[in-house]
């Protein structure tokens, strides 16, 4: 059977949009660039030769009883006993997966405990976890693709046609994701995420590096992004009807599966007719989507450079802050105004040099520490609102 327009929006209404509880659950993804510290040289996940991103994993899961897994002929994965995950990116990035946690406090100390284990067994083969947005000494020539599954396959097919930047966002870059609930009004906070998205670019932008020089760039992941594809990346907000916006989007975006024997990709929109498209390619198509927020069955924050898991509770603190908080969502939608995409470019390119994206960050960040101050003490400590303060308040001085 085809599809047809109405049922893909009746679908983002109901799955990507649709309100949840007044729950403050909260999930992170953290992805890691392995080097070796001597050389400089990216990790591979799998070596004949020199120590391997795997065996260090694997050294650390036997050592804590977490369960090996494999997929479609990939690489590895492992499933911890609190429903965190660890897995490899295309380019070797090594990426911990949370589950959803009732406490952010409790997310950032299972985080930092995890990366700290995965460091000190790294350290011991003399390979360094970085906590980068983008590689800052290697080139894209000396990273491969690593991971054989058919939908990375496909996507480098789709991206290296459209240039560089894709293949160098796939296999060399790394972010914290943040994932929060849509909660009981999930389109005030699909435009108050939208409007933070530039700020939480410049305020965490961690990417001044690239393949052995500086590049001029608070955040070159930034640059990487919003250079790959511009069908399937940015802000897609209209405050009118977000639902139908994300829907035109999504359907206006290459689709994967729609290649032809020239190697031409085309828009989903192109498959609608088609009697054999499903549901499910629909869903497919949603997942290789990469807006700064990726709309779930949860809001998911896409905008920040990788930070050292020992500042894990700024972005965390910041992001909850503000979206966990009534009365800081209000007075935060009122600094930001409506999301503006053009920003995107600024915060990635000067991040806080920008003097009026710096001074908005400031108004946003004092909100946001408000808002964590009225959080409870069992959904956040003092020590990472503290913490937390200290670390933003740093920033945009």
């Amino acid at each position: 059977m085809s599809l047809d327009e109405a049922a893909l929006l009746d679908d983002v209404r109901s799955r990507l949009f649709a309100p949840s509880s007044p729950a403050r659950t909260i999930g992170a993804e953290l992805e890691l660039i392995p080097i070796h510290t001597e050389t400089h040289a990216a990790v591979r996940i799998d070596d004949p030769h020199l120590p391997s991103s795997s065996r260090i994993v694997r050294r650390v899961a036997e050592r804590q009883g977490w369960r090996e897994a494999s997929a479609d002929g990939s690489a590895p994965s492992w499933d911890l006993p609190d429903g965190a995950r660890i897995s490899f990116e295309p380019g070797g990035q090594i990426e911990i997966s949370s589950a959803p946690q009732s406490s952010c406090s409790g997310l950032i100390a299972s985080l930092q405990n995890i990366v700290s284990m995965l460091s000190d067994a790294a350290a011991e083969e003399d390979i360094e976890l970085l906590s980068a947005g983008a590689d800052p000494y290697n080139g894209i020539d000396s990273v491969p693709l690593q991971l054989a599954a058919e939908r990375y396959l496909r996507m480098t097919r789709y991206l290296a046609g459209r240039g560089e930047f894709g293949i160098r966002m796939m296999r060399q870059t790394a972010a914290l994701q943040i994932s929060v609930e849509h909660g009981p009004r999930p389109l005030d906070r699909w435009r108050l995420l939208n409007a933070l998205a530039p700020y939480i670019i410049a305020i965490f932008a961690n990417s001044p590096r690239y393949g052995g020089r500086d590049t001029g760039h608070a955040s070159y992941r930034t640059h990487f992004w919003r250079n790959l594809d511009e069908s399937r990346t940015g802000i897609p907000f209209r405050e009118s009807d977000p639902a139908a916006a994300y829907t035109r989007f999504a359907l206006g975006a290459g689709t994967l599966r729609a290649e032809n024997g020239a190697g031409e990709f085309h828009p989903f929109a192109s498959l609608l007719h088609a009697p054999e498209t499903a549901m499910s390619d629909w869903h497919f198509h949603l997942s290789t989507l990469f807006p700064e927020i990726r709309p779930k069955e949860y809001f998911e924050v896409r905008s920040a450079d990788a930070i050292a898991a020992s500042d894990l509770a700024a972005p965390l603190v910041f992001v909850t802050g503000l979206v966990y908080d009534d009365d800081a969502t209000m007075r935060a939608l009122d600094v930001l105004g409506a999301p503006d995409e053009k920003m995107l470019v600024i915060a990635g390119r000067d991040g806080l040099r920008d003097n009026d994206l710096s001074a908005r960050a400031r108004e946003v960040i004092d909100v946001a520490i408000e808002g964590a101050s009225r959080l409870p003490d069992e959904y956040l400590s003092d020590a990472h609102k503290e913490h937390a303060a200290r670390w933003l308040r740093d920033r945009v001085r």
